[in-house]
């Protein structure tokens, strides 16, 4: 939560003033609470809320707090949030705001970077449809190419340690291995519906069957049960920690879903748990774990320490997955559009 001390003008003026916006990051959609004092919560629909030039959507105001929707609209190059009464307005309090990479795709799990930091993402379709093209790639100058266009649903991506990029299919159970000039050969099949896909620190691939079980897939493609899990309504979400220790995200009916730690051993625990809808995940060279939940009301990108306890540091609306560009940048999949932010956290490479 980023914090600004008020001015002796801003006190004498009794206009708002905004202390803090946490989180501090957004993406356009998420919802945010503004801390600062001057606000009048028995003349609430009075208070206005701006995210550079657009109005955003104030849903609760008390004398310090405003709960306010991020516009869809507001722009990266504005990054900075005020709060009007009357005719007082406060100063602007600066924001970090994503902008959109790529829109009108349909990732369901993390998009991918590949070694020269270009990102691939799905475009995967309703269930059994064959779209024209089902993986997309954008440049560092954020040019969008069509990638490939052979692969049913494709769900989870994957770089193996020699380059070539592995795709899950979770219509017809396979995982595909696509060279750098874009052969595309199955790799594993007989894997239930798979989702999401990892690979281990020494380079072997771990596939989430969403009705119960992760596979181990051995070198020569064949697939051993590792553990069983309960069964996920969308995907499972895999990464890997430097310690090879595997987590899971495994979205459910259920109000509250809880992260999975699994031991090379492939011993489950529970790593940690109060998430609404944990989707995407991923790790920082520093060993915190990112989660991307889909918690009604409070949706965004959570950092989680060792010991299991959860920061919100990005606001978003639902969003699939997250991935780290290695240069500070963290990319947001949302259910159709893709978003950039300039975040400051180098992600672990594996």
């Amino acid at each position: 939560m980023s914090e600004v001390l008020p001015t002796k003008e801003d006190v004498s003026s009794n206009r708002p003033i905004v202390h803090a916006v946490a989180p501090a990051h957004i993406v356009p959609g998420g919802r945010v609470k503004i801390h600062g004092e001057g606000f009048d919560p028995l003349r609430a629909p009075a208070h206005r809320v701006f995210f550079g030039e657009r109005l955003a959507e104030v849903s609760r105001v008390s004398r310090h707090t405003i709960a306010a929707t991020v516009p869809q609209d507001a722009l990266a190059e504005i990054p900075e949030v005020r709060v009007e009464l009357d005719e007082s307005s406060s100063r602007p309090h600066p924001v970090s705001v994503a902008h959109v990479l790529a829109d009108e795709l349909q990732p369901v799990a993390n998009p991918v970077f590949d070694a020269d930091k270009r990102l691939y993402v799905t475009l995967s379709g309703a269930r059994g449809e064959k779209v024209p093209v089902c993986v997309y790639r954008i440049g560092t100058e954020g040019e969008i190419e069509p990638y490939l266009g052979d692969i049913l649903n494709p769900t989870g991506l994957a770089f193996g340690p020699d380059g070539d990029l592995f795709i899950s299919s979770r219509e017809d159970g396979s995982v595909y291995r696509v060279s750098t000039e874009r052969e595309i050969a199955v790799y594993a099949d007989e894997l239930g519906t798979a989702t999401g896909i990892a690979f281990d620190p020494e380079g072997v691939l771990y596939v989430g069957d969403r009705r119960g079980t992760i596979f181990r897939v051995e070198r020569n493609g064949e697939p051993r049960s590792f553990c069983r899990l309960e069964p996920s309504v969308s995907a499972y979400h895999l990464a890997f920690d430097r310690e090879g220790q595997l987590f899971v995200a495994a979205p459910s009916l259920s109000s509250v879903d809880s992260i999975y730690r699994i031991s090379p051993k492939g011993v489950v625990d529970v790593f940690c748990g109060g998430f609404g809808r944990p989707q995407g995940l991923a790790f920082d060279d520093e060993g915190f774990l990112y989660v991307a939940d889909g918690l009604v009301g409070d949706s965004g990108v959570y950092r989680v320490d060792s010991s299991g306890e959860a920061e919100r540091i990005v606001a978003t609306p639902p969003i699939v997955g997250i991935a780290f560009d290695g240069d500070g940048g963290m990319v947001l999949a949302g259910t159709s559009t893709v978003y950039k932010l300039d975040i400051g956290i180098v992600g672990f490479a594996g």
